[in-house]
């Protein structure tokens, strides 16, 4: 019964989130469609829909990352054979964040920026490199955990066993 409040949880929190990014989109494509949207901002190159849908992806971002974090305790309890199985979802929520960031923000930096645009994408392939190192690392300090659990489905019969001690 506990797990199936926790799953109720996860799917709310999930929902939400979905029902509030969906709105965050209608919202992009409404400004797209007004007759100011193309009013430069700035400069030329830069109008005014493009600065309204950075300030909306920035929210959007925000939506996610906050979403991520509320789900944590969630998962780590659903997936309690995968230690810290929050905390993974935490990296590859901010993995997912930054690729769409990288994407969503381009409009309004790159005519800034006009000589150094491969710095942007280093500050975004450093970011992402590093959240994969953390998951990678992660995986490998959990490996024990999950390899127990995958062999306890295979042989339900076989009785778990600590470092060192035989099954018999």
């Amino acid at each position: 019964m506990v797990k199936k409040d926790l799953v109720i949880n996860l799917s709310v929190e999930a929902l939400k989130t979905a029902i509030v990014l969906l709105t965050l989109l209608f919202i992009s494509r409404f400004i797209e469609s007004l007759p100011f949207s193309g009013l430069p901002v700035f400069n030329s190159l830069i109008t005014a829909a493009d600065v309204l849908a950075a300030f909306i992806s920035a929210a959007a971002i925000t939506v996610f990352i906050k979403a991520g974090l509320n789900a944590k305790v969630v998962v780590d309890e659903l997936l309690h054979w995968l230690p810290g199985a929050g905390t993974l979802l935490n990296y590859l929520t901010g993995i997912i964040a930054l690729l769409f960031a990288y994407s969503a923000f381009q409009t309004v930096v790159f005519p800034f920026i006009k000589e150094l645009e491969w710095a942007y994408q280093a500050l975004f392939l450093a970011g992402t490199l590093f959240l994969l190192a953390k998951v990678g690392i992660h995986i490998y300090g959990a490996s024990e955990s999950v390899s127990r659990f995958l062999i306890s489905i295979f042989h339900p019969h076989e009785v778990k066993a600590g470092p060192g001690i035989e099954n018999k």
